[in-house]
């Protein structure tokens, strides 16, 4: 599937650059995305996915068939994504200096800002019911360039695998994520190091951690490389070449790679991450500015 779209979009611009009533121009503009997804539940827990706010810009090329309707593509970078929240029932992996893992259960307090980046290629079929409106559809294939999340996590009334209290019973720190290129295990501690007592021992925990942090192997990339989906918007022009308009995006494919999308409420048998199986789609709102030439 992702190859077919692909092989679209080069064949559509192929022909936008052959045709005689060929056009180009550029547009840039904000996104305001979302996942669209299902989120965790339970008993004493509440995740949900909120709007973030991003940016688009790049080249638009257009074929005009008649004086009413045409073909339109485009060449966008896009940054996609959404706000991440948790609270709830937990777990905490510690690593020892001995690389030992050690469990805690505790109240997990979490904010993520996700944000993915693409080149997208949509390609679009416009009508234009009067001169100065066009609306359009089609299809968009994109290609994932970056993938980064920031925020920080708080858990609190931490307690071992004896459910004694940890101390302190509470710690802070940062998230700095790249879903591409971070490591299993992969975080960066003060100088010197914060610890926590469990157990008697004085276990190291990190300033800032890095995407994977909870894994000690490779459970391939969070978000996947590649998404699709449908297109839909109006444009208004404001003189011959310069328009206004609005679209929305729809992402047709769960974004997410089941196995590094874990559950954060529970561990599975024999202290096992719990896969979650759910569609996560991109869903963007668009507003854009452009000039057509």
């Amino acid at each position: 599937m992702s190859r077919l779209l692909l092989l679209c979009s080069i064949l559509t611009f192929a022909s936008f650059a052959s045709a005689q009533d060929f056009s180009f121009g550029f547009k840039t503009g904000l996104n305001f995305n979302q996942f669209k997804g299902d989120a965790e539940e339970g008993d004493n827990v509440s995740e949900t996915f909120d709007r973030n706010v991003g940016f688009h810009f790049g080249a638009t090329f257009a074929w005009e068939m008649t004086d009413l309707m045409g073909l339109r593509g485009e060449l966008m970078y896009s940054q996609k994504g959404s706000r991440r929240s948790f609270k709830g029932d937990s777990y905490y992996n510690f690593l020892t200096t001995d690389n030992e893992i050690v469990r805690t259960t505790g109240f997990r307090t979490q904010e993520l800002n996700i944000n993915n980046s693409y080149i997208d290629l949509p390609i679009l079929f416009y009508v234009k019911p009067v001169s100065k409106i066009e609306i359009y559809g089609g299809i968009s294939a994109g290609i994932m360039v970056t993938s980064t999340g920031f925020g920080n996590i708080q858990m609190s009334e931490l307690k071992d695998e004896n459910e004694a209290p940890t101390d302190p019973n509470t710690i802070n720190h940062e998230l700095d994520f790249n879903f591409i290129s971070n490591e299993p295990g992969e975080r960066r501690f003060g100088d010197p190091a914060s610890t926590i007592k469990i157990k008697n021992e004085n276990v190291p925990y990190p300033q800032t951690a890095g995407a994977y942090y909870d894994f000690l192997e490779d459970r391939e990339r969070l978000y996947r490389g590649f998404d699709y989906g449908l297109v839909g918007g109006i444009s208004f022009y404001l003189s011959r070449t310069l328009y206004v308009s609005g679209r929305i995006n729809y992402g047709l494919r769960d974004v997410t790679n089941s196995k590094a999308d874990v559950s954060l409420s529970a561990l599975g048998e024999n202290n096992a991450f719990i896969e979650r199986d759910d569609d996560d789609r991109n869903v963007s709102i668009q507003a854009s500015v452009g000039f057509s030439f």
